[in-house]
């Protein structure tokens, strides 16, 4: 494994050096004079830019035209006496040319007016919005809770190997361990409260020659996915009570997979994020090809190849924007502060290395495949916490790490963002409706729910990202619920195929019961969380594009089918001749406590949004300002 790492570690830095070369580090604009469709118009009328940037102005040619400043946005007076008295001017009215304002013109904040002089009459005008990006803020804390995130669950894991002969102590280790870690994630969570800017920042020198340290923070978008990974972790623990084989290298596994997901959640520096990133991959691996099913050794391998393959790309981005930042740090707040001169091709290609990074772990399709196998063939822990957690790593890297130093390179990737979470969401309900194993039918339910969050980042508004971030929360608190009902059933009925599971009803009541409110929770129901986060998505998708709001609409109706499809033949059908359905009965307590207690919490911030929203909000408008969009 360390020679993979060093290896993949000179082959980022090379392609890295290579994207670099014939990038500049001012931004050039280009503004059309005349359009196609109006030759009386500046295609960017109302341009904002920082300072010392570059403004090309391109004439389209069918009419004489040039670029005059004048006093305000309602002034004419661009000539006096027949001297130019203004700061610029691209000369006389010609058809067809090309004209710079350099940033000699630019250098400091205010707004520039200008208008066409032939054409001024016609209100043909635009302005120069010339302002610098607020910075990235944070806030040092007075106690090291988030440390304490980190330090414990790895402590808790080496704990459970050193009492790998116990039968016992391993799981109590392991429970008190999570529950630790949920009270400090609950106490995060409440101190991250709806302040802008990072809180409870901790820094730790560990290589300062190269600009790498542990710097550790979290604000409103990181805090709910903190809250989220603790309430996770004591469930899937619990749920996994009377796990029988290797139970104290299970357990641990459960605990280094925490610890790595903390990392992601609270890091803020680019080469530590990737290696926690490249940790979370190690004891899922493992989780899969020991503990999983008959397949277990082609779904591992395949999980693995995708996303290490997807972190090599990933790592190409990081090292950009390092050398390309130059600031000797990997701090995502230095280098997202330093990024005003990121050229506009630069900024293309690293955000497509990013987000292709970032997309397959979502997943979106077409980087997807391999999610429904990991899911069928993993152990329902394995589901829980790669449903439940880690799937909201993509989205969270994508808003983190992408979004903030790379707002035009996020610009130009709108519709491909638009159009793979539109794909995603119906391919993803499409495809459930033809899953007869109910792991199966959940997998892809969280490929059409991850389409819906990716479908509120692309809107590149404050209600969009709320909502994105809010369904990776309510997903997260669903799906795990839903894959425990199909272990449920496995360890009663043997079986997880949706027409094999007729009449549980009848001799599981109280499961059954869970089943369908779970169930109807995921469909969307108002009251439960996804609502919520569907409702505020849906909202901000049609005020920026309309009536194409139609297409995932129209996936919502087919995620009703395959919910109500599968609640059908489970409770209704016809029972399975081939289980004695005599010795059917509920689920033990381990496994049913983690599943009413999902509920009330999808409740309760289905009732009570505002708890999660509010701190949601300001860490979506925090990213949103600093890009420049609001």
């Amino acid at each position: 494994m360390v020679h993979l790492r060093s290896s993949k570690f000179v082959f980022a830095v090379i392609f890295s050096l290579l994207a670099l070369s014939g990038f500049s580090s001012a931004e050039n604009h280009t503004v059309y004079v005349g359009t196609v469709d109006n030759p009386y118009i500046f295609s960017e009328a109302n341009l904002v830019i920082s300072p010392g940037d570059n403004v090309t102005f391109v004439w389209t040619p069918g009419q004489p035209h040039n670029v005059a400043q004048v006093d305000s946005a309602t002034s004419n007076a661009f000539v006096a006496n027949g001297d130019i008295v203004l700061k610029f001017y691209s000369g006389e009215p010609v058809d067809g040319a090309t004209w710079v304002l350099n940033s000699t013109y630019t250098q400091e904040e205010g707004i520039l007016y200008y208008v066409c002089e032939p054409h001024a009459g016609l209100q043909m005008r635009g302005q120069i919005v010339i302002e610098s990006r607020p910075d990235l803020t944070m806030e040092l804390g007075n106690f090291p809770w988030l440390s304490y995130l980190l330090v414990f669950p790895l402590i808790g894991a080496i704990w459970c190997l050193s009492f790998r002969n116990s039968p016992e102590a391993h799981k109590y280790i392991a429970l008190s361990t999570t529950l630790f870690t949920f009270i400090i994630s609950c106490i995060v969570f409440s101190k991250a409260g709806n302040g802008s800017g990072f809180r409870l920042v901790e820094e730790y020198e560990w290589a300062p020659n190269l600009g790498v340290s542990l710097l550790l923070g979290v604000d409103g978008i990181s805090s709910p996915l903190v809250l989220l990974t603790g309430i996770i972790g004591p469930l899937t623990v619990i749920f996994s009570w009377h796990e029988k084989e290797k139970p104290a290298l299970f357990f641990s596994l459960l605990l280094v997979m925490q610890t790595a997901l903390y990392g992601v959640f609270i890091t803020l520096d680019y080469f530590v994020f990737y290696i926690f990133w490249e940790v979370v991959l190690i004891p899922m691996f493992f989780l899969i090809a020991i503990w999983g099913g008959d397949n277990r050794r082609y779904a591992s391998i395949k999980f693995f190849i995708y996303t290490f393959t997807a972190s090599v790309i990933m790592l190409v981005g990081f090292m950009a924007l390092y050398f390309e930042a130059g600031v000797n740090s990997f701090s995502m707040i230095d280098i997202a502060n330093n990024s005003s001169g990121f050229s506009r091709e630069f900024q293309i290609w690293v955000f497509a290395a990013l987000f292709i990074g970032f997309a397959v772990k979502i997943p979106s399709v077409p980087w997807h495949t391999w999610l429904p196998d990991a899911h069928v063939q993993a152990p329902t822990a394995g589901s829980i916490l790669l449903a439940g957690v880690m799937l909201k790593m993509g989205l969270y890297g994508l808003m983190r790490a992408a979004l903030p130093p790379l707002p035009i390179g996020a610009e130009v990737f709108v519709p491909l963002m638009v159009a793979l979470a539109i794909i995603s969401i119906l391919y993803g309900a499409v495809l459930s409706l033809a899953q007869t194993d109910l792991k199966k039918l959940v997998a892809y339910s969280s490929v059409s729910h991850m389409g819906v969050a990716l479908l509120g980042v692309a809107t590149m508004t404050e209600l969009g990202f709320a909502g994105a971030v809010f369904m990776m929360f309510a997903h997260g608190i669903l799906s795990p619920a839903m894959f425990m009902v199909a272990g449920v059933l496995m360890h009663q009925l043997g079986t997880r195929e949706i027409p094999n599971l007729g009449g549980i009803a009848q001799n599981q009541p109280t499961t059954t019961g869970l089943f369908v409110v779970i169930f109807m929770g995921s469909l969307g129901v108002p009251g439960m969380a996804v609502f919520v986060s569907e409702l505020s998505v849906f909202i901000a998708f049609f005020e920026s594009h309309g009536y194409l709001l139609l297409l995932p609409i129209f996936g919502m109706v087919f995620t009703a089918g395959y919910h109500l499809w599968a609640l059908q033949r489970a409770i209704f059908g016809a029972e399975n001749e081939k289980v004695d359905m005599e010795k059917v009965h509920e689920a033990p307590w381990y496994e049913m406590y983690p599943m009413l207690i999902l509920i009330i919490i999808a409740a309760f911030f289905g009732i009570f949004p505002h708890y999660l929203m509010d701190p949601i909000s300001t860490g979506s408008y925090d990213i949103l300002d600093f890009m420049g969009v609001l």
